[in-house]
């Protein structure tokens, strides 16, 4: 009977504070969902609390009001993380709706997305999945790519195909053709400073198939580099990921952050920090990244990489 009664009462309350929101009386209505939620959190109702906080800030915000609408959201991802919540689908419904309904203000945004990954990554490694897309999606829809790029770097396997699609309109929109090669090269290595393999080798697959249509050897040195790189990687050879990037060294000067994010590859997947001396010409060592692996036949392409001069 208690929870009926406690149950009907959250609902009065909430319909009390939506008719002063609609009848214009912001101030009022904020101070009493601030009132509230304190007074149910010092009863221990942790879940009423959660409801106030995300009811108000969907309700100010769909009203245009967005300092009130911000400051219950930013109290909402402190509630989060202080209070342990668990993640739902509910919840992550909930905070895009919040997210989107903030954007508009980059000090809000700034302000809210830190609190809510904070909570998030509490739960998972690099935050939820759903959340990054959300933000990836919002931040497309305004040409702010670079925004996009990161938050698809942890989106989960799923995700990959959005990004592809992001990075082929970034390749024939953004840059000159002859940097789309710069393109995939370092979407790859960020997922590979991850150690996330598998996200690797699908948006190089997926964008190489349907930017550049190619198979190997490719007419581009760093396509050429990122595919026998990935090869390396499943290898296990961290003398293969050394040799390639000696061998392709001038194309990698083409942007400085390439040989920055090679060495965060070598540290996550081999543990290795020191700058090594050059290791000569590739030779024979990079026939061995098209040898037979235990569950795989042999590879045509063998052939095409006998010379250090076919790879360029």
């Amino acid at each position: 009977m208690s929870r009926r009664r406690g149950a009907g009462g959250i609902e009065r309350i909430l319909e009390k504070l939506e008719g002063n929101v609609k009848a214009g009386n912001y101030y009022d209505a904020f101070q009493m969902y601030k009132s509230v939620y304190n007074r149910k959190i010092g009863e221990g109702n942790t879940t009423e609390g959660l409801r106030l906080l995300i009811s108000g800030c969907k309700l100010f915000l769909n009203h245009q009001q967005m300092e009130n609408g911000t400051e219950l959201a930013l109290l909402l991802g402190d509630h989060l993380s202080t209070h342990e919540t668990r993640p739902s689908d509910a919840i992550t419904k909930h905070l895009v709706e919040i997210m989107k309904g903030l954007w508009s203000s980059e000090s809000a945004k700034q302000r809210f997305l830190p609190k809510i990954f904070k909570w998030s990554k509490l739960h998972t490694e690099h935050g939820d999945p759903a959340l990054h897309m959300a933000c990836a999606e919002i931040s497309l829809r305004e040409s702010d790519y670079i925004t996009c790029c990161i938050h698809c770097q942890y989106l989960d396997l799923d995700g990959v195909d959005f990004y592809c699609h992001t990075l082929i309109d970034v390749a024939q929109t953004r840059v000159y053709k002859s940097e789309a090669e710069l393109v995939i090269t370092s979407a790859v290595l960020q997922f590979l400073t991850l150690h996330r393999t598998e996200h690797a080798r699908r948006i190089f697959k997926l964008f190489v198939s349907r930017h550049f249509s190619t198979t190997f050897p490719h007419e581009q040195p760093l396509v050429n580099f990122t595919e026998l790189l990935l090869r390396a990687i499943d290898k296990g050879s961290s003398g293969l990921v050394k040799a390639l990037r000696d061998h392709y060294s001038k194309a990698l000067e083409r942007d400085p952050t390439l040989n920055e994010l090679i060495e965060k590859v070598l540290r996550v997947y081999f543990n290795e920090c020191k700058q090594p001396a050059g290791l000569g010409g590739l030779g024979g060592l990079v026939q061995s990244l098209f040898a037979p692996q235990p569950s795989e036949g042999g590879s045509s392409s063998a052939s095409a990489v006998q010379e250090d001069a076919d790879l360029d």
